[in-house]
């Protein structure tokens, strides 16, 4: 319906639905506010006084049409204050001429009680000063029109208290409605606030379970989400003699313990662009080219496994002492998506992902043991040194290396 395409100009994405409402309230009111004018224009034609001119009256319609056209220009442009200043000042003045020139005597209090109310409605709540100047100038007008035009039986002059009383009621009413309008307003912005508030801790969590694309999709409505991807390097590191230590710690110190350590690993996940899968236990499992983004996946995974270790000889174990770990990479295509609809996680399937787990579980203690295929890829790079042949499970025999450090 055409209404409602004027009820959207100036809508746009990224605003919040107050801001939404608050420019459709604007659209809508300078709509029917032209169409009401443009109707008692002609309606109260016949009563007009003679010392108004045709000429003069018809100006007045039109510079009120214009008035209210451009407050819907305004707010299509995205000019929404002033739009909404012009809109309630037209109203005003408009009020003011039509109560004036035909003695529509019911008139001041119907319609300067909209103009008050529609201050609320149509200013921000944050705009104090635009909404309650409008509302002053609401009273002034009305009382300005009791005077002049008191709104008693014809013939019979008020006096200057039953006027008084007449403009005091008046302003006991309008400061109720436009009391009880903002409260509402000022509870629904707040409601809205928190709403959002609580939508981008929501956000923030999904992001912290999820890859950030994948999140994205997720919040689409996209599901299943399964993938793909041609080469991925994975890295695995898992704690050495963790059954040991487990039996030295009690339950809230093994996983402060825990927390410690791998929380320091999602950093250095973080600066060299991996994505952290999830963590079994003491087991760490993380993976470096998911995104496609062109960067040189197997290096950022060995600069990552690098730097594992180093924290690792920094990090302090109370009760403990020394703490060990072993690390595996290893680079190939993987399949990825996620599981589940309430606790979903996100993971990686693949010969590449049991590869790399089996890099892991053969290496020795605090070395990144890595494959013939991450080995070509570092060995001008980094130092690396041979460790032949190694049996691995479900693979029989493979080439694997150990990763030192590296060389730039």
């Amino acid at each position: 319906m055409a209404i409602g395409r004027l009820a959207g100009l100036g809508v746009a994405q990224g605003q919040s639905p107050s801001e939404q409402r608050r420019i459709r309230t604007i659209n809508v009111v300078a709509v029917v506010a032209a169409g009401l004018t443009a109707l008692f224009a002609v309606v109260f034609l016949p009563a007009r006084p003679e010392q108004i001119p045709l000429w003069a009256y018809i100006g007045l319609l039109t510079g009120y049409l214009a008035g209210y056209l451009l407050t819907l220009l305004l707010n299509w442009r995205g000019h929404h204050e002033p739009a909404a200043a012009l809109l309630l000042g037209t109203g005003l003045l408009n009020i003011a001429a039509v109560s004036l020139t035909v003695g529509f005597r019911s008139g001041p209090t119907v319609f300067v009680t909209a103009v008050a109310i529609g201050a609320v409605l149509v200013t921000d709540v944050k705009s104090r000063v635009l909404r309650w100047l409008v509302v002053a100038l609401a009273m002034l007008v009305y009382a300005l029109l009791v005077v002049v035009n008191p709104p008693v039986a014809p013939g019979v002059a008020g006096t200057w208290i039953e006027e008084a009383l007449i403009v005091a009621s008046f302003a006991g009413m309008v400061g109720f409605v436009v009391a009880v309008v903002w409260y509402q307003r000022r509870l629904a912005d707040r409601a809205e606030k928190e709403m959002t508030e609580a939508n981008e801790r929501s956000e923030q969590l999904l992001l912290n379970i999820l890859p950030p694309d994948i999140a994205v999709r997720l919040q689409a409505g996209e599901y299943p989400i399964a993938d793909e991807k041609p080469e991925v390097t994975v890295l695995f590191a898992d704690i050495v003699g963790s059954t040991a230590i487990s039996e030295q710690l009690s339950a809230t110190d093994l996983v402060t313990t825990l927390d410690g350590l791998f929380s320091s690993f999602d950093d250095i996940v973080e600066v060299h662009g991996l994505e952290k899968i999830k963590t079994v236990g003491d087991n760490y499992f993380a993976v470096a080219g998911l995104t496609g983004d062109g960067q040189d996946h197997i290096r950022s995974a060995a600069d990552a496994a690098l730097s594992m270790r180093e924290e690792l000889k920094r990090h302090r174990f109370p009760r403990l002492g020394e703490v060990h770990m072993r690390f595996g990479l290893h680079t190939g295509p993987v399949m990825a998506g996620v599981i589940g609809k309430r606790k979903f996680s996100y993971d990686l399937w693949g010969d590449t992902v049991n590869t790399a787990s089996r890099m892991e579980s053969t290496s020795e203690t605090d070395m990144i043991q890595v494959s013939q295929r991450v080995y070509e890829h570092l060995k001008y790079r980094y130092e690396l040194r041979g460790r032949g042949n190694i049996t691995v499970r479900g693979k029989n025999e493979m080439a694997t290396y150990a990763l030192i450090s590296n060389r730039l």
